[in-house]
Formats: C-alpha cells, structure tokens, sequence
C-alpha cells in the first residue's frame, strides 16, 4: 500500500477513534458530608376568608368605587392604605365577597413577609398553570419570581388578587427593585385587579401606577353602629359613640370591645365600663405618642378578663406565640407542654391557656396541606403589639420551643427537611427580636439552631438563603464577642455556602480566619476546628487547587483518625474528598480504590441510601468511567440517577449532575446524537435552576459543544464556546480549571473547522497553563498535549507530531495504563507516523 495512503487510512481511523473517547469533564461534588433533597413547600390556601366578613360601616362609597375598577380595571394596583385597625381588610373582605358574586375568581394573600408573599403567589403561580421547575426555580432565587406568576395572571380575566397587611414594602419587592417601580409582585394591568391594604400612605412609595385610597377611622356616629351590631346590650348610641370616640374610631379596636362585651363571661358588660377598664391604660399608651396604643389596650383588656377568668396564662402564652413569625402558621405540636409550662404555671395550664387565646380571637389556627396537625396563627397586629412586652423569661420559652423541636431533627436526614423549612421563617423572627430580652445562654442556644437551619439549607441547595441566614445570626449574635463559638460557627457555615456560590476565594479567606480563631480558643484539635479545616480543603478544591486540597484533606484525616475514629462520618467525608481530589490530579486508578473502600464503609455505617452513600457512589462510577470502562459506568449513572431521583428528586443539582456525567459518558461511547439531545434538555433545566453562570451549566455547555463538534456543526460548536468562555472568564478567571477546559474545546473545534493555525494558537495557550495550573501529567494536560500531536500530524510536521506523541504515550502510560483508550489510540497514531517515516 502506499504509505502516504497507510498513513491516511491509519489517521482516519485514530481519528474517529480520539472523537469518540475524547475526554470531556465530569462534574465533582461540592461536600460529601452535606446531604441534598428537594422538597415542595406546601401551596398555601387562596381563598378569601369572606366568612368572618360582618357588616360593612363608613366605607360604601370607596366600596363602590372599588367594584367599578373590578368591572373595568383602570391598569392600576389600588391600594388601601391607614393606620392599623383602621379597616383596610375589611373592606378588601367586601370587595372580594361582591367579586364572588359577580362570578370573579378572587384569591387572598397575605403579606406581612416576603417569605409569605413568595410562598403563597408562586403557589398561585402553580394552580394557573406554571411548570413546577419554574416555581422551584423562583421559590430557590435563581428566576425573577413575579414574572412567573404575571405570565399566567395577563392571560386571564375578571379575577381579584388581594395582598392583605403589606405593611412592609420590601415583602413586596422583588429582585429588590422598589415597588414603585411596578416591577415585581404589584404590576399595572387591565386583565384583574390587585388590591393591596398597608399602613404606607405616602403616594409617592407606590409611585404612579398605584392608586392611593387613604382610610381615615370612622366616624363617632358609625362606630357606634358597629358597637351596637356587635354588644346590643351595651347601652345606648350615645354611650356606644362615646366608647367609639375612645378607641380612635378603629375598626379592629372596636371589634375587639364589641366581642368582649358580647361574652357572658366578661366582667364588662357595659360600653360605659368597657370605658372605664380602659381608664387606666390609655393615658400611659397615649402618652408615648402611639394611635396603635389604642388596639394594644384593648387587647390588654382582652387578657385581663381571661386572667379574671382562671386562664392568666393565656398572657404569657400569647408573649411567647408573638416571638414568632406573624401570620405564619405554627405547627400544634410544636408546642411543647414542657417549655411553655415555665411560663403558664403548669403543663396543665398550657392547653386551656392557648383554648383562651383562641375564644378571645387573639389567635386563630388553620389547616395546612400536608401537616398533622392545624397551624396556630397570631394576627401581626397583635404579635407586634404583644411583642412590646418581650422579657427573658418569655424569649427563653420561644427559644426553647424551636431548639426542643430541632433536637429531634437531624441536618442529614431528608425526610426531617420539611419541618426544618416550616421552622426557618420563625428562626428569622426569633434572630430579629431585641438583643436585650434574650439571656446569652438562650442566645448561645439560638446561635446553635441557626448553624443547624443554615447546614439544612446548604443540603437542599438554597445555598443563597444559607448565607443570608447566617449573616442574619451574626448580627444578632454580635454581642457574645467574635471569639464565641457559635459566632465562629456561624461564620463557617457563611463561608460555606459562599463556597457552593462559587465565591471561593473569599471564603477560603474567612474559613482561615475562623480556623486562626478557633485554634486559639478551642484548640486544634476540637471538632469545629477540624470541620473548618475540612471546609478550607473544599474551597482549595472548588478553585481548581486540586493538589493543595488533597493535602489538606490527608493532614486533617489523621488528627481526625485519631480525635473522632476511622469510622465516624467526619472521617469518612475526609477519606471520600481525598478519593476525589485523586481524580482530579488524573490518579483515577487511585481514585476508583479509595472511592470503593469509602463506599463500603459508608454502607455500612450510613446505609446504602444515604446522601453521603451516594455521593460517594457517583464518584466511584465516575472513576470507572474515567478508566475506560465506559459500558460499566453507563449502568452505575443509569442505576444512581433512578436511585437520585427517588431520594432527593429529579431536579436537585446534584440529580441533574448525574444525567450530565451520563451523557458524558454517552459521549465518549460515540452515542453523539443521544449525548447531544441529553444535553440540549439538561442546559435548558440547568439554566432555570442552576442559572446560567453555575459550574455545571457551563460545563455542560462546553461538553454539547464538543459533541456539535464532534457531529460536525463546528460553527454552531464555536459559538457556543464563545459564550460559555466569555462568562467563565468574567466569573472564574482565564486560569480556572473550568475555563481551560471550555479554552481546550475552542481549539478543537477550531481544528475541526481547518482553522488549523487559530487552532494551534489557542492549543498551545492552553497548554502552557495547563501544564503550569495543573502540571504536565494532568488529565487534561495530557489531552491538550494529543490534540497538537494530531494537529501537527495533520499538517505533515511528522517529527514534531512525533516528538509530542511519545510524550502523551508515556504521560498516559502512567496516568493510565496500558489498556485505557487514550494510551491505545495515542500508540496507534504514533505507529502509523513511524511508518510514514520509515
């Protein structure tokens, strides 16, 4: 045969053979020990509570005028805006009961807290019609959470959205753009009308597409109507008109005095001694200058005759209840007799106490979908007013509530994750109570729960929301002093998390300053310290400092060894990241070993479904693939990826990290069409969960980009890399592990086009910086080093071709094997060049 023609057919077929097991990055796992799931936040109920709607006094014509814009929406959101008490939500409660009528479709939010607000109007989102990924999505932060539900609202009709007590406007910002800006959750729009009742008045907050409709409190003359429907009895219009004139005119507080005189059990039967009770606590209320000091002594009033009464425990009971999060249900059996006995009496006492909140309408309970047992509700008119009152005494029992659940709870554990996220916005509003009511033992206590609820929140990969509860504690926790070693801890824990958002340079920064600290004062060897060091080696890692971390992780496995034992799952977490920074550094041999030594014993101590379990598992598939044994590989994802999605759902990343190692895999078989269409389906989850900019969207994108090339549609290959570079630059920087890799891409893609010279430039860039960031004998090194082999060999530059072939032989030789598909297709192209030169 002639040998140019030897060396054609011989080229042609290495060539196909390098495409088909060109090595492609595998995504690795951030943390070992941190378990993940995906859990669904139970859809809140929308229905306007049009049942505990009575008569409505004072407010006809506004109702009117209402009702025209729900005929006709004007392409404003209305407001209803006053002091509290003043019957904003009596007034939606018409308006939505007159929308019923007219055959409107009303739903009713409420939205003290923009966890409320997002919870319920992306539940709303979900009943119209919104793919569940999308509201998972926006419920993570990672898509504006008001378009989701717009798209759906603008393409329906007649309908009535009421935002009850946006007392708050940032619950109602999103993206934290000013509602002003009509831009989030409150948008101008004539398909419906959006409601909102606040306490804002000031016009220029809701800027110009929010219509301000003030509400000014009633009237003498039409708060003695509402007096008189509620406690006939009372005495005459003009002894209602004066107890009326007394409260300010206040819906609320007149509804409170007219249920408190209608109980045949109140000492007060009379609008003149309802007066009268309040003799002594008006003056000191109105003295500080408050119009909200009226309703505050009402409900005094209210707790004074239920003290009358035998149930005086109904006060503090109701002090503890407002230290949670207002108008977020509390799970019942939250509370715990035990704990709250300090405050009542009695375990006794507990029971009847929170009966009496209930009879008195200073608390009311819901049922929630998916829970037990009912959620107690306090309004946050009364907690806010209740909460004035915080001591010690009542902080340490709300406390203790919380951290007497979370003691039964585990961070690992996916199925404790429910009631952890049904406790994170009540954690919130404990962190933000006032420093000087809470006793720094409950503090430390507090402190505790918060590193917990921030660790459960890593797991399930709302790793923004870990950091904000973090920075949350600390500022609460700023006074146990910067040594304490919950602050520390809760440093790490924000560290962490910054980690998993790809800021690990600075976190590393703030991990060594925790470690600094906690050696000081806790000593080397203590268990925190060791879980920093840990983390510090998970940081190297994440910046692609793959032999520093193993270092790191092999120094701290033997104090952990010896401090916590060979099998405690700190000691296993350490021995499976050093299994994975093998692979990194190209020891996949190594790598499948330790990984399977790990799997082994974290079967049996963790079982064989735990997250850790898994995670180690998918790495040891990963290492099988790495070697070649590519068939074998295929089964290990298929079967961890069925497992994944049963156990942590099928869109948690590290499930969607399992089908892009899959389609990896799938590739490097030479299924291009299959891998193609994989990724192509993955990119599109993975950008709405993930975002656009996370490590395993890019990489996923420089990975289709080398099966386009692969397939032949080079142009589209290049501008896909293009992008993906772009942003790995801007993000990572031009030496990351990532961005060479999608740099690596380009140049063969490139290549394949016949730009031969663009091609061997960007080649050998990357070469360069391989070899100085990673080290001639990488992986990926190695790879890079094949490509120009071949480009030159292409090119008829057969002694450098050569030179470089025999290179990636004996770099692969010991990298590999003998038998691994890159050494066999390395000494294939090297032969059939020795033959053309012979």
């Amino acid at each position: 045969m002639d040998p140019v023609a030897l060396v054609g057919t011989l080229a042609g077929v290495a060539a196909a053979v390098v495409a088909v097991l060109q090595l492609r990055r595998t995504p690795r796992e951030r943390d070992a020990r941190v378990p993940a799931v995906t859990t669904t936040a139970p859809v809140p109920v929308l229905l306007a509570p049009t049942g505990k709607f009575g008569e409505l006094y004072g407010r006809q014509e506004l109702l009117a005028e209402l009702e025209e814009c729900l005929i006709e929406p004007d392409g404003r959101f209305h407001v209803l805006a006053g002091l509290g008490g003043v019957g904003k939500t009596t007034v939606a409660l018409a308006l939505a009961e007159r929308a019923r009528e007219l055959g409107c479709l009303v739903w009713w939010v409420s939205a003290t807290d923009g966890a409320s607000v997002t919870a319920a109007l992306l539940g709303l989102a979900g009943e119209l019609g919104a793919p569940l990924g999308e509201v998972e999505e926006a419920r993570a932060g990672r898509r504006i959470a008001a378009d989701v539900l717009w798209t759906r609202l603008e393409r329906r009709t007649g309908w009535l959205l009421v935002l009850d007590n946006a007392d708050d406007l940032h619950a109602l910002q999103v993206a934290g753009a000013p509602v002003m800006e009509a831009t989030g959750w409150l948008r101008p729009t004539q398909s419906g009308l959006v409601l909102v009742t606040s306490r804002v008045v000031d016009a220029g907050a809701w800027g110009r597409h929010g219509a301000l409709h003030p509400l000014a409190p009633l009237s003498r003359d039409e708060g003695a109507r509402l007096l008189v429907s509620l406690a006939a009895h009372g005495g005459t219009p003009d002894e209602a008109g004066a107890l009326a004139g007394r409260l300010g005119g206040l819906p609320l507080a007149l509804t409170h005095a007219g249920h408190h005189l209608s109980s045949p059990f109140s000492a007060e039967q009379t609008f003149t001694a309802y007066m009268t009770a309040l003799d002594d606590r008006l003056p000191e209320l109105l003295g500080e200058g408050s119009e909200d000091a009226v309703v505050t002594s009402t409900w005094e009033v209210s707790l004074d005759t239920l003290a009358r009464q035998g149930q005086a425990q109904a006060r503090p009971l109701l002090r503890v209840l407002s230290c949670f999060a207002p108008s977020v249900e509390i799970d019942t059996g939250w509370l715990d007799t035990r704990v709250l006995s300090k405050v009542s009496g009695g375990e006794r006492k507990v029971r009847s106490g929170l009966e009496a909140l209930l009879s008195m309408g200073l608390a009311e309970t819901r049922t929630v979908p998916g829970w037990k047992r009912r959620g107690l509700v306090v309004h946050p008119l009364v907690a806010a007013a209740s909460r004035l009152h915080a001591s010690p005494e009542i902080t340490r029992a709300a406390v203790g509530v919380v951290h007497r659940v979370v003691s039964g709870l585990r961070e690992d554990e996916p199925s404790d994750w429910p009631v952890w996220q049904g406790l994170m916005p009540h954690l919130r509003a404990l962190l933000c109570l006032a420093p000087a009511v809470i006793e720094e033992p409950v503090l430390d206590q507090l402190a505790d729960v918060a590193v917990r609820g921030a660790a459960v929140l890593r797991g399930i990969g709302a790793y923004v929301a870990a950091v904000e509860l973090g920075a949350l504690a600390l500022r609460q926790c700023d006074v146990l002093g910067a040594r304490h070693r919950r602050v520390l801890a809760l440093r790490h824990q924000r560290a962490r998390s910054r980690v998993d958002l790809g800021d690990a340079v600075a976190a590393e920064a703030e991990l060594r300053e925790v470690i600094h600290l906690q050696e000081a004062t806790l000593g080397p060897r203590h268990s925190d310290t060791l879980a920093v060091r840990h983390s510090v080696g998970h940081a190297l890692f994440a910046q692609g400092r793959y032999e520093e971390s193993r270092q790191e992780y092999e120094s701290l496995l033997e104090v952990e060894n010896d401090v916590l034992g060979a099998d405690h799952p700190d000691s296993l977490a350490t021995r499976h990241e050093i299994a994975r920074a093998l692979a990194a550094c190209g020891l996949f041999t190594a790598s499948e070993r330790a990984c399977k030594d790990v799997l082994a014993v974290r079967t049996r101590v963790l079982g064989p479904e735990h997250p850790d379990t898994l995670t180690t598992r998918f790495h040891w598939v990963r290492a099988i693939g790495e070697l070649g044994h590519y068939a074998e590989a295929e089964a290990g994802y298929r079967d961890l990826l069925a497992v994944r999605t049963r156990v942590i759902g099928a869109e948690h990343p590290l499930t969607l990290r399992t089908r892009l190692n899959l389609m990896t895999n799938l590739a490097s078989q030479g299924l291009f069409e299959e891998a193609e269409a994989g990724y192509s389906a993955l990119l599109v989850q993975q950008v709405r969960i993930l975002g656009p900019k996370h490590t395993d969207t890019l990489l996923c994108l420089s990975n289709r980009a080398s099966t386009l090339t692969d397939l032949g549609r080079h142009a589209e290959a290049e501008e896909s890399l293009r992008k993906a570079l772009d942003v790995s630059i801007r993000v990572r920087g031009v030496d990351h592990v990532y961005t060479l890799d999608i740099r690596y891409e380009l140049g063969r893609a490139l290549l394949a086009k016949g730009e031969h010279r663009a091609a061997e430039d960007v080649l050998l860039a990357v070469l360069r910086d391989q070899t100085r960031v990673a080290g001639a004998d990488n992986p990926h090194t190695i790879v890079t080093r094949h490509e120009l082999a071949r480009l030159m060999a292409k090119q008829g530059r057969t002694a450098e071709a050569r030179a470089e072939y025999i290179i990636v032989v004996d770099s692969s030789l010991r990298a590999y094997g003998h038998d691994h598909p890159l050494t066999v297709v390395s000494r294939t192209e090297l032969a059939a060049l020795e033959l053309l030169t012979e």
